[in-house]
Parts: C-alpha cells; sequence; structure tokens
C-alpha cells in the first residue's frame, strides 16, 4: 500500500472557521503580472515562486486522452520517476496516478477509517481522461462511479510528477466536480509518514458540505471552513514556505498558519466517501449505479526562490 494512503482520520468538525474575523482580513494573492488572476491559469513567476509546472490540458481538446489510456501506472511507483506506461509525450513527462488495485482510505481502513461499508478501488485506466471540459477548455477528468451491480467504488488519484518531493511549493488549480451523486469526495493533500499532513480542497462529500482545508501534525493542527462547494468552479491555491502554509480561495487569502510538512508530493487524491452522514438512511454512501465527475480546468506549482 502507498504510504500517501496511511492518512490520519479527519474529524467532521470544524474548529476554525473563515468568519468574519477572518474574512475582512482577505487579501488578494496577485497573478503573474502582479494583479488578481483567480480564474485564469497563471503563467510565469511570482515574486519568491518560480513556476515549475502549468498545465491548461488545452492541447488534448483537439487529440483527447481517452479513458482505458491511463494504464500501466505501476512503475517506479510514488516516486518522480512513476510513469504510465499507457500514456505517451509530454502527459507520461507530466502525469502519473495511482496504480490499478490500490485501495482507497475508506477500503483500507487506514487511520482508523474503518466505519464506511464499502471502499473504493483505483482504477486511472477506468475513471482518468484528459479532453474537453465543461467549458469547451481543455480539462483533466475523473470519473467515478459505483457498478450498478454494486460492489466497490471505483475512483481515481493524479499526480502531477513536477510537483513531487517539494519543500517549498506553491500549488493552484482550478476546478469543478460536474457530476454529483452522493458518495464520493477529494482530499487534495501533501502528506508525511510522520504525521504531517495538509488538505485543501477538502470535501467529505461532493453534495454534502462546504469545502475546508485542514492542517495536522504536532503543534500544527488548525482548519478553514470555506462557502465554496466543489460542485461551482473555484481557484484553490496554497502555498508552504518553512514552516507556515498560506491558503488562498479564489485569489483571496484566508488564512496563515503552522505546518510541521518538510518534503511531499501534492496528490489530487479522489475517493469514496469516509465519514457517514447520520442525517441519510444510507449514510450518504454511494448508491450501486452513483456517480461523480471532478474537472481539473487547470493546474500550476512553483518552488520558492529567493
Amino acid at each position: 500500500m502507498p504510504e500517501h494512503a496511511r492518512r490520519r482520520r479527519r474529524t467532521a468538525l470544524i474548529t476554525g472557521t473563515a468568519g468574519a474575523a477572518v474574512l475582512a482580513a482577505l487579501s488578494l494573492a496577485p497573478g503573474a503580472d502582479g494583479a488578481p488572476s483567480p480564474h485564469a491559469m497563471p503563467k510565469g513567476d511570482l515574486p519568491g515562486w518560480e513556476q515549475i509546472y502549468a498545465e491548461n490540458f488545452n492541447s488534448a481538446v483537439a487529440a483527447p486522452v481517452r479513458v482505458g489510456q491511463v494504464s500501466g501506472c505501476n512503475h517506479y511507483a510514488d516516486t518522480p520517476r512513476a510513469y504510465c506506461s499507457g500514456l505517451s509525450g509530454k502527459w507520461r513527462e507530466t502525469l502519473w496516478a495511482y496504480p490499478s488495485g490500490w485501495e482507497d482510505t475508506a477500503k483500507s481502513g487506514n487511520d482508523g477509517n474503518t466505519g464506511a461499508p464499502f471502499g473504493g478501488t483505483y482504477e486511472p485506466h477506468k475513471t482518468v481522461s484528459i479532453g474537453k471540459g465543461y467549458d469547451g477548455t481543455g480539462a483533466l477528468r475523473v470519473s467515478m462511479y459505483r457498478p450498478a451491480g454494486g460492489g466497490d467504488n471505483v475512483v481515481g488519484t493524479v499526480v502531477p510528477k513536477k510537483c513531487m518531493d517539494m519543500k517549498d511549493g506553491r500549488y493552484s488549480a482550478r476546478v469543478k466536480v460536474t457530476k454529483a451523486d452522493p458518495g464520493f469526495k477529494s482530499a487534495w493533500l501533501r502528506y508525511e509518514g510522520g504525521g504531517a499532513e495538509v488538505d485543501y480542497p477538502e470535501v467529505d462529500d461532493y453534495r454534502g458540505g462546504n469545502v475546508a482545508m485542514f492542517s495536522h501534525g504536532r503543534g500544527a493542527e488548525w482548519n478553514v471552513q470555506t462557502r465554496a462547494v466543489m460542485t461551482t468552479a473555484h481557484t484553490y491555491t496554497w502555498e508552504r514556505r518553512g514552516s507556515t502554509v498560506t491558503v488562498y480561495l479564489d485569489g483571496k487569502k484566508l488564512r496563515s498558519g503552522p505546518t510541521t510538512l518538510t518534503t511531499s508530493s501534492w496528490i489530487w487524491q479522489n475517493e469514496s466517501r469516509i465519514e457517514r452522514d447520520r442525517s441519510k438512511s444510507n449514510g450518504g454512501y454511494a448508491l450501486p449505479g452513483a456517480k461523480a465527475v471532478i474537472e481539473v480546468s487547470w493546474a500550476t506549482c512553483y518552488k520558492a526562490v529567493g
């Protein structure tokens, strides 16, 4: 099992919020030209940051990567040398996915997550594609589902390789969930085996709550609740420099706080619902035939300079 799957259990309770005091102090994160640019993909370096990855997936509109091509991903797994043999060209060079058969957190039961009646299995060749997105531009798409006959969910996690094994880094992506049956979630994260972790964006169910950010680690436990929902397009940005993490939503600064991260990778982890929703008779878990689709319109990452 990959180390990234052995993550701590997240609580459904939010201990810190983006309430009036925080919102009053919001500031705009600069775009590449120094002006706010929450929607367009930033191009070029930022003060203190060198851009090392920027992808809007537009080239895949005319030459799509279809479902089935993101396969053979168990080569040098979970390292910067990892690749999916079913991909070619820049897609093999820049993207990797959790290999077929790896279990998601709900199924593996890691971190005490043993309450879900079933979980999911990562199957990139069944879930990941790149092509025309919901707005006509390019998008990376993860299409998760529970088979009509029941059984475990089929889910997918993608890793931008150039954003792996970074110390200080800045990460940004424009994301929208375009199909949202109950039972599926996201926790985009950097994780270290010693317990340090940052998750953003995270939501326990695409239909059941607002996006949150969580920081985990001894002396670094804090979180932020936003008003964003993943079924609306938003730009999620966060950066880690030294022992500090700063979180942004649509170009607006939400909060800075401590982190115990040292070096880890940016993982776009999309998986089965973990926490039971006690207001629903089936716990909010995916029903047979349920589907969820998450689309990434663009993504960038930076390394710290200076």
